[in-house]
This record gives structure tokens, sequence and C-alpha cells, in this order.
């Protein structure tokens, strides 16, 4: 019998591991074909960045050893089969995953790999295993590239995978053993259809699966009993554009059932399809009322038509984005929305405008941007379309969110764009610094309110605003100038030193934080000196100094605190009123009356830690740090 081991080595993210679903589904399938499963055995899957000498002693006599490639792990990868290739040089050594280049450029860098597979890898990784057994020749398999006898490398045809009726790691008992051994809450991955028809440039779901296939129900609704059995607290569903299919719905219910009677799985994170909205919709109502979702993707990426034009990407319209925006926020339910720095074809101007826009448009709960990353099968990262842009890109080691420090751990790396043609790297640090800024005092409720209110009664646009706070901010009569500059020097630093773009501050954690949560956390730790400053900046708009007392008590009493989650102020204005009409897109004139709100949270959190990890990482895109966010309630008392 021979023995096969496979790598899929992932951070640990806060207390929690996922388990390791695409080696899962390689073996799955190899093990489901009966001369296999008669000459080989299934050593162990390597889920964390354990040890690599350890893991390696771990291992009785390889045959061959696959290596699931991610940007979170391919250093990693690299060293552990280097070093397996120095104690066992007759193993087989296979690379797959997301981060194998679409040509055989790894097999002449690194001699220590053996076979690379292209795309989804179930069927060529069976047929390897075939290869390694003497059945077949390695150049009959589709999809790979692999050394012939004499070292020289090649690639075999590309074929397009049609079937989509793999067996599940889940069922066949592929994990059992990980979960038995236990020692970490595990968190998974939930796959119902495979494949995506858009091609963005900056992605290579569809550049490798433009045709959508799909996982029969009846596996689907197996594999979430397995989930509820077995206890797991949040699900990654990593349908491309989940609600694009009737039968979604259906899925949606099912895991609302298994929450109702089992109590797991707890929480569910999705990537909607835009082209769907009521059925999106219902989906997101339904999940929203059992406490499941994380609210609905409104995704952009860019407002400018050229950079949409220079990624293959269409957007809803304006209309319809704000009115599914009012959809959702009527039926309780948070809205996010996602932006890309760094597309080709962007400008630090247009950049801020969009993002501004959004807020004009009524997006006030959640933004999130992310940076434009180089995947190696997308055709971003072809040469061709590098040259066109001016593409500029960094290489980091991996830089995840909410994860345990990496600097000194061997991993992986990204390759993010900062600077195009159109943006330099110096306007790429302003481009992050704007949107940091924006998002940690905006999105997160610092100053939304006295924002909102500068926008509708001085006509003052949010650019204008959030430009001069930052401004203000970063000023050296600020308290803040500390904090702020320290975000622009971490900016600076990953452009030009190579360092991370996170922050470790050791009063919310020991784990990692994007730029705009540390602005909000670091700026609500120091509550009443982060008012008093902007009690000053807002003088400069705001001449009442009665108003601007009553707007700032409500200012600082909406958001929720570690303090207490409870709260009863008497205000002159009814500020509550005003503002769920803005968040509406509507506008109803500032009341004068004496108001007694009561603010109220389920969320009891005590220390730092415990609100950073609850209320900000778990709760960011439902804005659970907003006493206006449901399940938080403001009320008249």
């Amino acid at each position: 019998m021979r023995n096969f081991y496979l790598v899929q080595a992932g951070c640990l993210y806060g207390n929690t591991y996922y388990l390791p679903y695409a080696v899962g589904m390689l073996a799955a399938f190899a093990l489901d074909d009966e001369i296999l499963k008669q000459e080989f055995s299934l050593g162990r899957i390597i889920y964390s960045l354990e040890d690599i000498d350890t893991a390696i002693a771990s291992m009785e006599e390889p045959s061959l050893v696959g290596f699931s490639n991610s940007i979170w792990n391919y250093e990693y990868n690299l060293e552990f089969a280097k070093k397996l290739k120095m104690k066992y040089p007759d193993c087989v050594i296979e690379f797959g995953g997301h981060h194998v280049p679409p040509d055989n450029s790894f097999l002449n860098d690194y001699d220590f790999i053996d076979v690379l597979i292209h795309g989804k890898g179930e069927e060529a990784f069976r047929d390897v295993l075939l290869a390694v057994s003497g059945r077949i020749e390695y150049s009959d398999i589709p999809n790979i590239s692999y050394r012939d006898p004499n070292g020289n490398p090649h690639k075999t045809q590309t074929q397009a995978i049609r079937i989509c009726d793999y067996p599940s790691p889940y069922l066949t008992g592929v994990f059992d053993q990980i979960i038995s051994e236990g020692g970490y809450p595990f968190s998974c991955v939930l796959e119902t259809n495979r494949g995506c028809p858009y091609n963005c440039s900056y992605c290579d779901w569809g550049e490798l699966n433009s045709q959508v296939r799909m996982f029969s129900l009846e596996r689907v609704f197996a594999e979430l009993e397995w989930m509820a059995a077995n206890k797991m607290e949040f699900v990654y569903l990593v349908d491309a554009n989940f609600g694009m299919f009737a039968r979604d719905e259906q899925i949606a219910q099912k895991l609302v059932e298994l929450k109702e009677t089992a109590g797991y799985p707890n929480r569910l994170q999705v990537s909607y399809a835009k082209n769907e909205p009521d059925r999106v919709f219902r989906i997101n109502k339904l999940l929203a009322d059992h406490g499941i979702g994380k609210g609905a993707t409104l995704a952009l990426q860019s407002l400018s038509p050229e950079v949409l034009k220079n990624v293959g990407r269409a957007n809803i319209s304006k209309e319809e984005y704000v009115r599914r925006i009012a959809q959702f926020r009527g039926a309780g339910i948070s809205t996010y929305t996602e932006l890309i720095i760094g597309l080709p074809g962007e400008t630090l101007q247009s950049f801020e405008e969009g993002l501004c826009e959004i807020l004009e448009l009524g997006q006030h709960s959640s933004v999130t941007a992310y940076h434009c990353e180089l995947l190696p099968g997308s055709r971003m990262s072809t040469k061709e379309y590098m040259e066109q842009y001016g593409i500029k890109t960094v290489c980091t080691t991996l830089d995840q969110f909410h994860c345990n420090d990496m600097r000194n751990v061997l991993s992986g790396y990204s390759n993010i764009v900062v600077g195009t043609n159109t943006m330099s790297p110096d306007e790429w640090i302003e481009a992050n610094f704007f949107a940091g800024g924006l998002q940690g005092l905006h999105h997160f409720g610092l100053t939304q309110c006295a924002a909102m209110y500068v926008r509708k009664e001085l006509n003052i646009s949010y650019h204008d605003f959030y430009t001069a706070l930052l401004r203000f901010l970063t000023d050296e009569s600020s308290v803040f100038r500390p904090l702020f500059r320290n975000i622009r020097r971490v900016l600076y630093d990953f452009v030009y030193n190579g360092g991370p773009l996170t922050v470790i501050d050791g009063r919310f954690g020991s784990i990692t934080w994007p730029l705009e949560e540390e602005v909000f956390l670091a700026c609500l730790y120091d509550r009443e000196l982060f008012y008093k400053e902007i009690e000053i900046f807002l003088r400069r708009y705001i001449y009442d100094a009665a108003l601007l007392s009553d707007l700032l008590c409500y200012q600082r009493s909406v958001i929720l605190h570690p303090d207490n989650n409870s709260e009863e102020i008497m205000l002159h204005f009814a500020w509550r009123d005003y503002f769920n009409a803005i968040m509406e897109n509507t506008y109803i004139p500032l009341q004068k009356r004496d108001v007694m709100y009561r603010f109220q949270s389920p969320f009891n959190v005590e220390s730092w830690p415990e609100y950073a990890k609850q209320i900000v990482w778990y709760g960011r895109r439902n804005s659970r740090m907003l006493y206006s966010s449901s399940p938080n309630t403001i009320t008249e008392v």
C-alpha cells in the first residue's frame, strides 16, 4: 500500500482553523476510484502552519505529497517541499491551487516540484496517482505540467472540466481524523456550485471556470446536516454568485431549519449575485430574520466607467443601487459595498470621489476598500495587461487580517498593485489613507451623524468634509496626530520598504487589524478626547453652540461602547427621526423638541479585546457597533 499526504496549511483566525476543503475534495475523489482505493492510503492532511520538520517526521514513506497553493501558504509550501525532497527524493511532489501559474514556469524555478495541476484539480490529481502507480502516462493527463525522465518540463493540453458529481470530503469521512484530534473549533467551506459566468480581469474564477456546474441538492443538504452535527460555528459559502439560481432559496431555508433545530451553523458568509435582486433580497431577509447572515453584498469595485471597462465589469445602475439599499434597510438588513483600490484607469481623484459618491447614494452602513492583488490565473497578471496599464506591484509577505502576528512566520506572499499609469505609488498611499480614515470615522459611526448634518443643512459635500477632517486630525495640534501619522507611515513602509499593511495594537488583543478598524478602535478608546477635538472641528461649520452640543451628545451615544450596553439621554432635538430619514435617502426637517432616547443592545462585552473581536471584527458588515443598526435599538421614551 502506497501512502500519499496532502498539505493545505492555513492561518489561525482568532481561535479557529478552516477545514482543508480543497485537498479534502482531492482525497475524496481519488479514493472513490476502486483501483486507487486498493493501492493508496491517505496518511494525513496538514491543515495548519505547523513546524515543517515535525510534519515531515510524521510521514511514513510518502509516494506523493500534494500541496494546495494559495497566497497564505506559498512560501511555507516551497520550504516544506524542498525539505521533503531532500529526505524522500523519490516522492512525487505535486503543486496545485490558485497560486500555481497557468504555464510550467514553476518547474523551471523549483527543481523539487515534479507535477503542477492547472485549474480545478480533482480529476488531474486522481490521474497523477494513477501515473505514480504506473497505470497511465503523465503525458496523457490533461491540465498538468510535469517533468520527463530527463528532467525537461512539459505542459499537457488544456481541457474543460464539465462534471460536478465529486464525492464530498465531509460525507466520506476525510475530515473525521482532524475533528477527532480536536484542539480547535473548526470553520468550514460550503460549495453548492462551481464556476462564474463573468470575466473580471482581476479574478481567476471566470478565466478558469466560465461554465457554472451544480452539486446536487441532496449532497448540499447532507453536507449542511454534517456541519450542524459537527457544530460548525462559521460557514463560508464560496459560490461566486449565491442567489443566481432558484434552488438557492431552498439551500437558505435548509440553513435556517438546521440553525433552529440544531443550533448550527451559526454564521454564514456569502458572495451574492448582482443580477437577481428579488431572490437575493428574499434570501437575505430569511437569513437575517434567523440571525445567520452577515448582510447583503452590493459590490461596485469602482464607480469610474473607464475603470469598469478596463477590468471587464458592468455594475448595476446607480438608481438600482439606491433602490436596493432602501429595500434592505426597510427590512432591517445591513448592506455592505466593496471597492478595489488600484484598478487600471483609476486616479486618486476618481477613487476619492467615487468613495464619497457611495455616501451620496445612501450607503452609510459598511464599505470595504480592498487592495488590488495580482492572481496568477487572472487576465490582469499577464505581461501584456500589466504593460498596457503600467501596473506596479509590491511583493509582500502574508498580510491577513484578524490573525496572529505573521511577520516572523513562513507562510506566503501577495503581489499588491500599488501603481498604474493613472495612479502613482504616492497617490496610492493617499488613496488608502483617505479610504482608511473615511471608513474608520464614517462607516463605523464615529462622525457619521455630524457629517450627515453638515451635508444636508450646509451643503458641504462628504468629500470636502472628510478631506478637511483628516487634515485637521493630522495637524500638529491634534491629539490624534500620532495615530494618523502612523497610518500613513504603515502605508509608506509597505510601498517602499515591504512592510505589513496591518496593525497590531495590544489594547485590542494580539491579532492583526486593517487600518480602518485601527482608526475606529483607537479613536473610540480615547472617546472623550476624540469628541473634544471633533467639537473644535465642527465649530467651523455649526455656530449654534446648543445645537452642536446636542448633536455631539447624540453622535457620541449612538456608538456601542464596552462600558455598557444600555443608556438613556435627554436631548432637545429629534435626532433619531432626522438621521433615520437620511439613511433611507429621504429628508425631514430637524424638529426642536425635548426627547428622551434609550439606547439598548443585546451585545454585552466588557473588555476592549472582546469588543474588538465581537463588535468590530464579527459585526462590521452588520454595523453592530451602532445602536441605529438591528438588533440594537434607539427608542423614544
